[in-house]
């Protein structure tokens, strides 16, 4: 029941807060809006303002901002059709950033909240291991590190996780500030116990709590995630990981399931990633996603003309049911994964 209450929560705040990204800059560029919607299916409740529907709706599984002339012609010159490509493009690029800005503020909170934040700086180096024979040491300020397989500009404490995640155990360049100058190391790691991962072997210093220093990391750790959203895709569709590792609605489910079971904490940490998540996924130039459409914004400034709305509906509605098969492959996958199969 707790799950489901959560669950409930997540979604209508991520979808609520897409859809008035939509709504809000359609409003300051004029657009008429017909209807902005929370959910799906019959209407619970509604009222009407000026020419616009403010509905809630039954099934918490989406939400929708109805423009006119959103996917098709209109006479209206304040219709969506027949603003500026300007316009246009900053409606639909709208909710996405709305989605990365809910996820900032999250993160803003969580980050104001604890006590320190781990950082980029040494704090301590276990006596012989790698960091240490390398000849890194306390106070040292860790802003880039390369390896073989992965070099990633280290800003925060994520960066670090993320780079010895993607790094295997390969030997580490990794330049680090002292004194006011740069220096660069060549670190191997290795296992400080048997039957261990690889690990650098030093401590992060945790950064006291000041508007300066929340502000800084809510910010990065938001980019962090885009990075990784891009990184995962970009692994997914070149095969380097597997379709199976992409979680659908179950997965999601059973991740906020874990989460509810760790505190209100780890809910809003999920909430952030799921919403920068559904951002930067939004934008991706895909038809039936705000990216695709965008995608036919910047064809049809190239061609000087508006594309034929029947054609462009067309890829829309076959690019959707393309989408919804990925979504039930991804689903298939999230059940068997949860029954053991």
């Amino acid at each position: 029941m707790v799950t489901a209450i959560w669950t409930i929560v997540i979604f209508c705040l991520i979808i609520a807060i897409h859809e008035f990204g939509h709504f809000i800059f359609a409003k300051l560029s004029g657009i008429t809006v017909f209807e902005f919607a929370i959910g799906m299916g019959p209407e619970i409740f509604s009222f009407q303002k000026g020419v616009t529907k403010y509905s809630l709706r039954l099934l918490p599984i989406g939400g929708y901002c109805a423009l006119d002339g959103e996917d098709g012609e209109s006479d209206n010159p304040n219709a969506f059709c027949n603003k500026s490509g300007f316009k246009r493009f900053l409606v639909l690029f709208a909710g996405a950033l709305m989605n990365v800005l809910l996820g900032f503020l999250i993160f803003v909170y969580l980050i104001g909240v604890s006590p320190a934040v781990p950082s980029n700086v040494v704090g301590e180096v276990s006596e012989g291991s790698a960091c240490d024979i390398a000849g890194i040491e306390a106070g040292d300020k860790i802003v880039y590190m390369s390896s073989e397989n992965y070099s990633s500009t280290i800003r925060i404490y994520n960066d670090i996780s993320f780079f010895s995640y993607q790094n295997e155990g390969a030997e580490t360049a990794i330049t680090v500030k002292r004194g006011g100058e740069k220096l660069v190391f060549n670190v191997k790691p290795f296992p400080i116990t048997e039957g261990e991962d690889p690990v650098y072997g030093f401590r992060a210093f945790a950064e006291p709590r000041s508007v300066f220093s929340v502000l800084y990391h809510a910010f990065w750790e938001s980019v962090f995630v885009v990075k990784v959203v891009l990184i995962s895709f970009w692994q997914l569709i070149t095969g380097t990981v597997p379709l199976s590792s992409v979680s659908g609605p179950v997965g999601i489910v059973s991740e906020i399931n874990t989460a509810a079971k760790e505190g209100l904490e780890s809910v809003l940490s999920l909430a952030a990633l799921i919403s920068i998540n559904l951002g930067v996924v939004n934008l991706f130039p895909l038809p039936a996603l705000d990216g695709g459409r965008i995608l036919f914004l910047l064809v049809e400034k190239i061609r000087r003309k508006p594309l034929v709305k029947n054609h462009e509906a067309i890829i829309h509605f076959v690019g959707f049911a393309l989408l919804m098969l990925v979504a039930l492959l991804v689903t298939f996958s999230d059940i068997t994964k949860l029954f053991g199969a």
